[in-house]
């Protein structure tokens, strides 16, 4: 039986660091014993994950969530007298003073977020562009930016998640695309209709500021056969040197066949030296170029050997998730555009065109040997979606596709890479619950945990060698950790 584990972080985020009080078993809260020295000694592996000063309280959880699974054991079974065990004492802390935040976060309401469409439902067919971002800031912590209801906030956190500095970034054009944290820049994606399907509108605007919030410049996408930028997809950005690439998606102009205006992906390379766009790819084709309708959602990275790797959502051509790997070109040239060579880890059954497909794509990312992709799926149209997890070999583009769990109802997972060897899988079910477990290089995933926790359209990134992420319910946020040992934390924002 899993056990719902939740490693409050605020008292020692509050109070500072934990002091080590053990020299012996001794009794925890529930009654258990456990000797913390005992257990760093003949585990050297938690021994070098935790710092000199844990907590017996702290061993003990993670013991209690991945010892018991691991057969480590909580005390000497050899040498055990039951007169040596020492009562439960509870923590002893060091009291140590964090200033204040006189500044209030933002409110939204990002909680489950990931799904598609999940605010309208839509029979959950496509996704939406993000509105939630977090990235490491300069001064070691981390800043928010987000898209509510119209406006751009922008907010950078300390380490200990307390709010220290926040301002506006004004849109510039009716349509939000989404944003990127660069190496050097930050990037802004905005857009706006053009039902007229005028050749000389701009239909897409990529603007560039610095790491300190000045404005540096842009450049426009005009006409692109585009009536309806970012419309019934996403929008996502990779970065390779100077060059900046986005992947997202249209509605196009008239069709002269159907006379439908249909929908697919949309790929531009913007140079960021002089904002100047070195390639673009919006017209009907076929998948041999990169080309997916309707595309329903779309991922893009640059792997180790500088290729330029897709994801996308297809319903048509094809009628399938779809990885693409650009032949003719590497990262950080002016052109992409060209042939591709493709893979599809799932093909689904139905009528091409039929824009429900019965999964959804939650993320993308690389591994030493190949690259995946984490989904939900109904597999035989019971309206109770399964997460799977897919791996495609970088030799060859050979794709396999996993069954994690078995119809019962979970909504779309989110990967949390931590480096080519592998990272975290993350979703909720349709009752709050909230898993996570290891994947490694090749797709193979670990124990399935469950904890206190929630998901949203943040993706987490790694901070101080953790993953982070934070959620937001009609409130400012909350931010939730995984620790190098696996273990999951629960901070709110100003320790609220």
């Amino acid at each position: 039986m899993k056990k719902k584990i939740l490693i409050t972080a605020l008292t020692i985020m509050l109070f500072g660091s934990t002091l080590p009080v053990y020299a012996a078993p001794q009794y925890m809260q529930d009654g258990a014993v456990f000797d913390a020295e005992w257990y760093l000694e003949q585990n050297p592996d938690i021994a070098a994950a935790f710092p000199a000063n844990v907590s017996p309280e702290t061993l003990y959880q993670h013991y209690l969530m991945f010892g018991i699974k691991e057969g480590r054991t909580p005390y000497n079974i050899a040498t055990f007298n039951p007169d040596d065990v020492l009562p439960y004492v509870g923590p002893t802390t060091i009291p140590t003073p964090i200033t204040p935040s006189n500044l209030t976060p933002a409110s939204s309401n990002n909680q489950n977020a990931q799904n598609y469409r999940w605010y309208n439902n839509y029979n959950w067919n496509w996704a939406d562009t993000i509105k939630s971002y977090l990235y490491e800031n300069a001064d070691g912590g981390v800043t928010r930016v987000e898209y509510i209801d119209g406006k751009i906030i922008v907010e950078d956190y300390d380490n200990y998640f307390y709010l220290r500095s926040n301002r506006t970034i004004p849109m510039e054009l009716s349509l939000w695309g989404g944003f990127f944290a660069g190496e050097k820049y930050n990037f802004f994606i905005f857009g706006q209709e053009n039902p007229s399907q005028n050749n000389d509108a701009e239909v897409i605007r990529v603007v560039k500021y610095s790491k300190d919030w000045k404005r540096l410049g842009q450049t426009s996408l005009r006409g692109a056969n585009t009536t309806v930028p970012f419309d019934a997809g996403s929008l996502r950005c990779a970065e390779y040197g100077d060059y900046l690439y986005i992947r997202t998606c249209h509605k196009m102009y008239t069709s002269p066949r159907d006379g439908k205006n249909h929908q697919a992906n949309l790929t531009l390379a913007v140079r960021q030296s002089d904002m100047r766009l070195t390639d673009t790819y919006y017209i009907v084709m076929n998948n041999s170029v990169g080309y997916v309708s309707h595309s329903f959602n779309q991922f893009v990275l640059i792997d180790q050997e500088r290729n330029i790797v897709t994801l996308d959502h297809g319903d048509a051509y094809p009628r399938s998730v779809v990885l693409m790997r650009y032949n003719n070109t590497k990262a950080g040239e002016d052109k992409f555009s060209g042939s591709v060579s493709s893979s599809s880890l799932l093909t689904f059954p139905g009528t091409i065109g039929d824009n429900y497909t019965g999964a959804s794509i939650g993320g993308f990312a690389e591994t030493a040997n190949g690259y995946i992709t984490a989904l939900n799926y109904d597999t035989v149209n019971t309206g109770m979606r399964d997460i799977y997890i897919g791996y495609t070999s970088k030799d060859g583009l050979n794709s396999t596709l996993n069954g994690i769990t078995a119809l019962t109802g979970m909504l779309t997972p989110v990967l949390a890479p931590t480096g080519l060897d592998g990272g975290y899988l993350m979703w909720t079910d349709i009752n709050g619950v909230f898993y996570y477990t290891r994947y490694a290089d090749g797709g193979a995933v670990g124990a399935i945990n469950t904890a206190d926790a929630a998901l949203s359209d943040c993706q987490p990134i790694c901070h101080n060698g953790e993953v982070l992420w934070y959620v937001t319910s009609n409130t400012g946020p909350t931010f939730y950790k995984i620790d190098v040992t696996g273990m999951l934390s629960r901070i709110p924002a100003n320790g609220q």
